[in-house]
């Protein structure tokens, strides 16, 4: 099966990409802090409680 595929040229596969930079940009490092920001949030608020009560 390997064999019947075809391999591309390195201009034909780049072709569709325009990678300019490898830079993340704002608002997916907003997401990423905003997630952090909730699970430490989860723990703190409804695990930790939670835990408590379990093992009681």
């Amino acid at each position: 099966m390997a064999d019947s595929l075809k391999t591309a040229s390195p201009e034909q596969d780049s072709q569709f990409h325009s990678y300019k930079t490898h830079r993340i940009p704002w608002y997916v490092r907003a997401i990423w802090l905003g997630f952090w920001i909730g699970a430490i949030w989860y723990v703190f608020y409804f695990a930790v409680p939670a835990v408590k009560v379990f093992f009681k």
